[in-house]
């Protein structure tokens, strides 16, 4: 590549970053809003806290909710942990059944939990989030 075209590449580039500036300040605007929204819909005890990448990290789930019932022996940490595992390793669905044999849940026990997890999130924002935390955590 001639030494022009680079400079013409750079000049190019150096024009459209106020644009890329402003795309960037306009998404975090909008990000702000909606975590406001989500506070004021939700109220401070769920979204009260944030850890390094924003997310939210108080629940407000007590230890006994009934949502955090194991389904099928799985407990949403185990749940979090074994998926977890399973997407770093980039494993298939037979993979996945493995990884959690590899936890002792035996494979039956995993297939009800792995759809019975995310229907239970479903619909609740903030069993899904303490999921996240768990998932992050683990």
């Amino acid at each position: 590549m001639g030494l022009f075209k680079q400079f013409k590449d750079m000049r190019n580039v150096a024009a459209a970053a106020p644009g890329m500036v402003a795309q960037a300040q306009q998404t975090s605007a909008a990000a702000q809003a909606y975590a406001a929204q989500q506070q004021a819909a939700y109220g401070m005890q769920g979204y009260g806290a944030a850890n390094a990448y924003g997310a939210p990290v108080a629940t407000g789930i007590a230890a006994d909710d009934p949502r955090l019932a194991p389904i099928a022996g799985v407990d949403l940490v185990m749940y979090a942990r074994i998926s977890k595992a399973a997407s770093q390793e980039g494993l298939n669905a037979d993979g996945l059944v493995l990884k959690a044999q590899s936890f002792g849940v035996p494979a039956a026990s995993w297939d009800e939990a792995a759809t019975g997890w995310p229907a239970r999130m479903r619909g609740d924002t903030q069993l899904a989030v303490h999921y996240g935390n768990l998932f992050g955590q683990v």
